[in-house]
């Protein structure tokens, strides 16, 4: 049966809206699995997932639908209709899935204390081969949220020097299993490093709003918080806001070197 442009267009056009309505609930709940599980605030800023992650939400939202509408005829038989209707579903279900394993290999798994900053490493680039090495409490990545660990000092010069040459090649403590330490062991570190909040904001006049807004979420006045810069392969431009006790309590983005 033939049928005119116009009405083949009517037909394809209430598919595509249903299709569309579809993605974008389905969109929403993996926004709530990456944002609300695997990059909870901060971590999604910190490694900069929120524009890639967008960026793959709006190509299968917008592609699927759109295929639809091209596809969509009333001149094909119902059988016709859902099989093209089942591979674009089905191309649309790979590409999102694809897309969301990429994301999750890349999550932040590790909050560590080096030195004078704390440093998040993702899952993909943690040598997971030492892992065997770590302290038994350290020696599997989360599926979600981070394991918060110390990292010794070298052990002898050869070490350290080692130790530079692959922190050079962007491979830090944070990254090597063999150098981690439980958190408790970092508190004294911590503690001796960190250092004023108002020293901060003193020496940042211009990111004054955003540190002010940063601590009014933390509760604490001014006097109980410090502060280290909190950097990861992506940005050295933030810093976690620490209570008396050097508990984490809040994070800015702010430059705190």
């Amino acid at each position: 049966m033939h049928f005119s442009p116009a009405t083949r267009l009517r037909f394809a056009f209430g598919y595509a809206l249903r299709h569309l309505l579809i993605s974008v609930c389905v969109a929403l709940v993996a926004a709530l699995f990456v944002f609300g599980l695997l990059y909870p605030p901060p971590f999604s800023s910190i490694l900069g997932v929120g524009s890639i992650f967008f960026l793959l939400l709006a190509v299968d939202v917008v592609c699927g639908p759109l295929l639809t509408l091209v596809l969509a005829s009333p001149s094909k038989s119902p059988r016709e209709r859902w099989l093209d209707f089942s591979l674009v579903g089905l191309v649309q279900v790979a590409a999102l899935l694809y897309g969301l394993h990429s994301l999750w290999a890349a999550r932040p798994v590790v909050l560590a204390f080096e030195v004078d900053r704390l440093v998040i490493a993702s899952a993909n680039e943690v040598q997971t081969e030492a892992l065997s090495q770590a302290p038994a409490e350290l020696r599997s990545l989360p599926w979600w949220g981070v394991l918060q660990v110390g990292t010794r000092k070298a052990k002898d010069s050869n070490e350290f020097f080692e130790s530079m040459n692959l922190g050079l090649g962007g491979i830090s403590p944070a990254m090597r299993p063999h150098w981690w330490l439980p958190w408790d062991s970092a508190q004294a570190g911590i503690q001796e490093r960190a250092k004023p909040v108002a020293e901060l904001l003193a020496r940042r006049p211009q990111a004054a709003s955003v540190l002010q807004a940063a601590m009014a979420e933390t509760g604490l006045p001014v006097q109980q918080l410090r502060y280290l810069p909190l950097t990861s392969s992506k940005t050295k431009d933030w810093v976690a806001l620490l209570n008396t006790e050097g508990r984490i309590v809040g994070y800015a983005p702010v430059d705190g070197f």
